[in-house]
């Protein structure tokens, strides 16, 4: 009998883990899986062996052997050549060693248009499509877009397909190995409709690259279990946008553990912002944050803090971060981060929001604290952040 419920127990635990996802405003998307009922968007990988990940990239990038890895059937590429699509930003990128103290991408028009994901579950490719086209504008400019993606027809507002990220997404599995510690990742194609992540929507980038909005027009359907295949061009493969790789900033917990101080992580952010665009982030939806659109209104500058009664649920939201302010906002005078969600532009402040800055005391509390970070917080996620680099 306590077999049984020990096996319940972690059974449960594992479906949470790597079964969450995007919720809608006032709309939860949910399907049966193994008796549990359970929202889908974001699945990310599990923390321990995002650290682990990130520490091998770190010792490869600064010449030690590659990431250890065998090769199953069904794998698609050995640990080593997803790492070639990676590099970790752990440092500033910019010149100056005061960053302003509020920065936004709407003011040098380098945010897409808001997005509108409706009941489909893949907020993970839009933040990555929407990332990726902000760097276009932050890296090239109109005028460099012109000159290296001739067939795009307004240089201003690029606009690439959400459409073939989410199609072309991965199931996967890992397995770790009992006396060195190393992971198996093994993952092949999916197009069914359960969820993706940066980790491998950003590998997606580089090595296969994403055609116009045009030739694969979003299809928004509850009831689909699968993404759609439906190109409206057959030339599709000639106009292609590709990433060199991904910038990937770590978790707030990596910096910590890796002796890198509070100021060390904020300035990697903020640079990474300014340099390169906007960035891919994800967090924990507690209960209350479908309703920031009613419970914000008529204020367009309250910065999001779950109360006192909302909980985390199961389910993740991935976005992008495009900007900061350290006046903060109504409700809060702490610096904050800027955020483009893809809930529609009618969605809380034209489908923007703010969220706190993490602190200097929760920074210095990661050791002792493990919720330190509030899971709801940009800065807990275990996966880190993404941007692309052209």
């Amino acid at each position: 009998m306590m077999k049984k419920i020990i096996l319940l127990i972690i059974s449960a635990s594992l479906v949470m883990l790597l079964l969450s996802g995007c919720m809608l405003v006032n709309k939860v998307n949910t399907q049966p899986e193994n008796n549990y009922t359970v929202a889908l968007g974001l699945r990310p990988l599990p923390g321990d062996f995002l650290n682990w990940w990130f520490d091998q990239l770190k010792n490869k990038q600064n010449g030690s052997n590659s990431i250890q890895s065998k090769k199953p059937l069904k794998l698609i590429a050995t640990n080593d050549e997803i790492a070639n699509t990676q590099q970790l930003l752990t440092q500033s990128t910019s010149q100056n060693p005061n960053p302003p103290f509020s920065y936004d991408l709407r003011n040098y028009n380098d945010v897409p248009p808001v997005g509108n994901q409706g009941q489909a579950n893949d907020c993970w490719a839009y933040s990555t499509v929407e990332s990726l086209e902000s760097a276009m504008l932050v890296q090239l400019g109109p005028s460099g877009i012109s000159a290296d993606y001739p067939f795009i027809n307004d240089p201003n507002n690029p606009q690439l397909s959400v459409q073939f990220a989410a199609y072309n997404n991965y199931d996967w599995n890992l397995s770790p190995h009992e006396l060195t510690g190393y992971y198996f990742i093994s993952y092949q194609e999916t197009n069914q409709d359960n969820g993706g992540n940066h980790f491998f929507a950003f590998y997606n980038l580089a090595v296969r690259g994403v055609p116009l909005s045009s030739d694969f027009p979003y299809e928004d359907s509850a009831d689909a279990s699968y993404i759609q295949w439906d190109p409206t061009n057959g030339y599709w493969p000639q106009d292609l946008v590709k990433a060199q790789y991904a910038y990937v900033i770590p978790s707030a917990e990596w910096f910590y553990d890796n002796s890198y101080s509070y100021t060390d992580y904020i300035d990697t952010i903020q640079s990474a912002i300014m340099t390169y665009g906007a960035v891919a982030v994800d967090f924990t939806e507690y209960s209350d944050f479908p309703n920031y659109e009613y419970w914000q209104a008529p204020c367009s500058n309250w910065v999001y803090i779950p109360s006192s009664t909302a909980n985390p649920t199961s389910s993740g939201h991935a976005v992008i971060l495009i900007g900061w302010n350290d006046n903060g906002g109504t409700n809060y005078s702490g610096p904050v981060w800027i955020l483009q969600n893809q809930w529609g532009s009618s969605w809380a402040n034209n489908g923007y929001f703010m969220l706190p800055i993490i602190t200097q005391e929760q920074y210095n509390d990661i050791g002792s604290n493990p919720q330190a970070i509030g899971y709801w917080q940009i800065e807990s996620n275990p996966g880190g952040m993404y941007v692309p680099a052209l």
